[in-house]
């Protein structure tokens, strides 16, 4: 098919991947949904939270189910430290830090935040089961304007726990690190590294009845757990096909993109504000019209 209305003419095919820059997203996608189909997009969902809220009620409206392709949910390493912290086995998580850095590659029509933060996002809302509430960031742009090369996000969650997640085009080194602080251990997930990646560290400080007492610290074993060696973007594309057939609940559902998405126009808003905290449930735009 040489044009997606050529394409979608063809009852054969029920399932549509765009995977576009994503200024076109919400035009390109629309159609396929509103023509029957079961729509994939490529993260983010949209632009900007209204176009992304309304993707989602056309696919409710029209009955198609509605992907984001947060490909780093389907990790098996990213599996693995959803388990972790899930079975309780690091305690309550106090904070998380992550660091996503490179050299490049600049875009003329993303900034940073836009670019790399949806993946580190994505996975600390994944991990945690929770989205954050309040969202603050300092960035810097080349000449004092334009798009950020580098960003630094703090997150606050409703459980408490507290997530930084740095992110720049301007680094001597390519870095993908993200550790997990909890009440009774740590872990470290490097997806820079092939051996392994997930690491779970028995250390701590150990709690003092005294307050005159010095805290003592607590330095055991360091643990790393067998971790699958399937592709995410295959197991990305099988879960997009079951779920859409209904064999399955889907992961990275329309309603987890917006969220993202809202989290990614919190972190903009935040830093071209001089770095003020922003509700991370509120869109600029609800705060234009406010």
């Amino acid at each position: 098919h040489q044009s997606l209305d050529e394409a979608l003419a063809d009852e054969k095919i029920t399932n549509v991947v765009v995977a576009t820059p994503v200024a076109s997203h919400f035009a390109i996608a629309r159609k396929p949904l509103e023509a029957g189909r079961h729509v994939y997009v490529e993260k983010p969902l949209a632009s900007n939270s209204v176009e992304a809220e309304e993707l989602c009620r056309i696919a409710k409206a029209c009955d198609r189910h509605l992907m984001v392709g947060h490909l780093m949910l389907f990790s098996p390493r990213v599996d693995k430290m959803r388990e972790v912290v899930r079975s309780g086995e690091i305690g309550a998580v106090s904070h998380i830090s992550t660091q996503r850095l490179s050299l490049g590659r600049f875009r003329p029509d993303a900034n940073v935040i836009w670019d790399l933060a949806p993946h580190d996002f994505s996975v600390i809302f994944h991990v945690l089961g929770e989205f954050p509430t309040k969202i603050q960031t300092a960035a810097r742009a080349e000449n004092g304007g334009g798009h950020p090369y580098v960003a630094f996000c703090n997150l606050w969650f409703p459980s408490g726990a507290l997530a930084n997640v740095t992110v720049s085009w301007l680094a001597p080194r390519k870095v993908r690190n993200m550790v997990i602080v909890g009440r009774d251990r740590m872990l470290q997930f490097d997806d820079n590294t092939s051996e392994e990646p997930v690491k779970i560290f028995d250390m701590g400080v150990n709690e003092v009845q005294d307050a005159a007492l010095e805290p003592t610290y607590r330095q055991g074993d360091i643990v790393s757990p067998h971790v699958g060696s399937d592709q995410p973007v295959a197991r990305q594309l099988r879960h997009f096909r079951d779920a859409s057939q209904g064999l399955h609940p889907m992961i990275s559902d329309g309603r987890f993109g917006v969220s993202v998405v809202k989290a990614l126009e919190a972190a903009d808003l935040s830093w071209r504000s001089g770095g003020e905290p922003i509700d991370a449930a509120i869109t600029p735009v609800e705060l234009a019209a406010g």
